[in-house]
């Protein structure tokens, strides 16, 4: 029993809904066909070789395609090394519109067109010689590729030639130790002598001795020279001591000699000179007079308007404070140092009391009493004489 669809209820409000859920391909498969036939024809009108083919080969019959073996990698990469490769293809135009102007003039790299300078300097080689060698090497190599090219084109004309016979063009360049009748042939062919190089053997580089030459001693240096030979190179020991002592006689009248003509003085004013070259020189008043004559300078310095700011006046507040506290404590301890130093024939001055014993503490009342009233003095209290001082 084959199994039915239900059929799906999709809303189709809009037009939007209707495109999306409507079917329409059998329409555009027949239009499709209508724009085939307005093209080609109808098919009503064509014979039927040109619509169907006879098929000859059979089912059994391999085709061409089913004998190509797969490529290996290798022959696959060397058979695209003539193709464009895709890297460039960025670089070729992409429009397939022909260029309207085919006589457009090219641009050749720089290098490549020879300039007046390049001319003239390939002239003055060609002149000296230089490109005579590579001139001959061209000119012969042109007229072996001519040589080869008609050799190519020639067709033959006799076939006169015994393949078999002794007097081959191969048993010529093999070696006479080799022509044995037990030797194989492929040994033979194997040792065949080259006829000429393919390439040119390269010229011997010439070495260019930059060395210097090895100097050869004086005869008069031997174990036993002549007389002669041992005059002639003592006189040149002698010429060369007389050289040298004429140079440093030189460079001695030049420096030293020179200056022994300054004295002790002068040198030690020329050293401090020197040492005080760039600092600042100490002030002359005489210097400074004699410069400024005839012109009017203020004696006091220019006054500044420095305004202080909170920290300064308060630190200034602060000092002065401080000023005034030690000022009154100098005047409260002069009052004091008054009163004890001040004589009077009616008083007499207490004097401190010894260490009591436990026994006269009932005296300690009265100490305590003069301490307090010292006390109050201090504080800008004078106390009166009748309240220290006890009448005699």
């Amino acid at each position: 029993m084959t199994e039915t669809k239900k059929k799906k209820h999709v809303s189709k409000k809009n037009k939007k809904a209707w495109r999306k859920h409507c079917d329409i391909k059998d329409v555009e498969n027949f239009l499709e066909d209508q724009r085939l036939e307005e093209r080609l024809g109808k098919f009503e009108t064509k014979p039927d070789s040109e619509i169907f083919i006879i098929d000859t080969g059979g089912d059994g019959i391999k085709t061409e395609d089913e004998d190509i073996k797969p490529i290996s990698l290798k022959k696959l990469r060397r058979s695209k090394l003539g193709e464009f490769p895709k890297c460039f293809e960025i670089l070729l135009p992409d429009s397939k519109v022909q260029d309207p102007n085919t006589k457009r003039n090219t641009v050749k790299p720089v290098g490549s067109k020879p300039t007046a300078f390049s001319k003239l300097t390939d002239k003055r080689k060609y002149e000296k010689g230089i490109y005579q060698k590579k001139i001959e090497d061209a000119r012969r190599n042109r007229k072996m590729a001519l040589q080869k090219k008609r050799r190519a084109k020639q067709v033959r004309q006799n076939f006169n030639l015994d393949l078999w016979g002794k007097d081959l063009p191969d048993s010529k360049t093999i070696p006479s130790t080799l022509c044995d009748e037990f030797i194989p042939p492929q040994a033979q062919l194997h040792n065949v002598l080259p006829e000429q190089r393919l390439r040119q053997k390269p010229p011997l580089a010439q070495t260019l001795v930059t060395r210097a030459a090895v100097d050869v001693p004086h005869p008069g240096v031997s174990y036993n020279p002549s007389y002669q030979e041992h005059q002639e190179l003592l006189q040149e020991v002698v010429q060369h001591e007389q050289k040298l002592i004429k140079k440093e006689q030189h460079l001695d009248r030049v420096t030293t000699k020179m200056f022994k003509k300054v004295t002790a003085a002068e040198k030690e004013n020329q050293w401090r000179e020197e040492m005080s070259e760039g600092l600042p020189k100490p002030h002359n008043p005489a210097e400074h007079d004699s410069e400024s004559d005839g012109e009017y300078k203020a004696i006091n310095p220019p006054v500044k308007n420095k305004k202080k700011d909170h920290k300064a006046r308060r630190k200034q507040k602060e000092r002065l404070l401080e000023k005034e506290r030690l000022k009154r404590e100098k005047i409260d301890k002069k009052k004091i140092t008054d009163i004890y130093n001040e004589p009077s024939p009616r008083t007499f001055r207490v004097a401190p009391t010894p260490r009591r014993p436990r026994s006269l503490q009932g005296h300690d009342e009265e100490e305590t009493e003069i301490k307090e009233l010292l006390q109050a003095g201090t504080q800008g209290h004078r106390p009166r004489r009748t309240e220290i001082y006890q009448k005699s």
